[in-house]
């Protein structure tokens, strides 16, 4: 029998299944202050119930396995505030890396790393590119942000004007409130939108920003917020998890295809 978490199999059965090609999706989250309103596992809880929704609907020819998340993220920015924990920049890359290459010698040929933290992605980057330079066969293994995947319908995830929709904000307390509403303390919760010195900078999760810079989260927001939780809602929160998982669904067909 074949169980949808790779960790739940046995290894001949995975041995079988790699046969067939599979698609693996590696959520990729971070434990870390969110405001003084949510549980620090919020990017972990995240892009874990994305794409386990994406996963309860799948009908592709490929078999699809998911393997245990990633929790331990790149958080640096974030530990003037209570309860963050990050791993050093080389050895997040090295941990993905590690991953990765360890699939690929499984025989598996079409890996997805899904993320649920803004501070990871530059280093998800990096660390595709060492695997291309070790000259494995890494055409397939690609990763993922998963509110970029919804970027283009943000207009119905959101009522906050812009920076509303940041670390904390209106789309993530949704999100929890949705998914964990007995860990929200959504009586401390604090609406910011932080000073920025300059148009080229953005703090929200749906804004294009021309420039990139590393801050310390404490200097950006005292309670640790960007952007607006006021107008979170489970109810909002729940199409946002069905519209991220929606795309993500879309993705892994398309994905099957390359």
């Amino acid at each position: 029998m074949t169980r949808l978490n790779w960790a739940e199999n046995t290894s001949p059965t995975l041995g079988r299944i790699v046969e067939d090609d599979p698609i693996v999706v590696i959520p990729v989250g971070s434990v870390e202050q969110h405001g003084q309103h949510l549980p620090v596992g919020t990017d972990s809880f995240a892009a874990e119930a994305v794409v386990h929704r994406a996963a309860a609907h799948w009908s592709g020819p490929k078999p699809l396995l998911l393997l245990p998340t990633v929790w331990t993220g790149l958080s640096p920015h974030h530990m003037g505030l209570p309860g963050s924990i990050t791993l050093r920049s080389e050895t997040f890359i090295s941990v993905l890396e590690d991953v990765c290459a360890s699939l690929l010698q499984n025989g598996v040929r079409r890996i997805v790393l899904l993320n649920g933290h803004g501070g990871n992605i530059s280093a998800m980057d990096v660390a595709l590119t060492r695997l291309g330079e070790s000259s494995l066969d890494t055409e397939r293994v690609v990763a993922l942000t998963y509110w970029h995947l919804v970027a283009s319908r943000s207009a119905e995830l959101r009522e906050s004007r812009p920076g509303g929709t940041g670390h904390a904000g209106e789309f993530e307390t949704s999100l929890m409130l949705a998914l964990r509403e007995g860990e929200v303390e959504l009586g401390e919760a604090e609406t910011v939108y932080p000073v920025l010195p300059s148009g080229y900078l953005s703090t929200d999760l749906f804004e294009g920003a021309p420039a990139r810079r590393f801050i310390r989260f404490d200097r950006l927001s005292k309670t640790g917020t960007l952007g607006d939780p006021s107008l979170a809602s489970a109810q909002k929160g729940n199409r946002i998890l069905e519209v991220c998982s929606e795309e993500l669904a879309a993705f892994l067909v398309n994905f099957q295809t390359w």
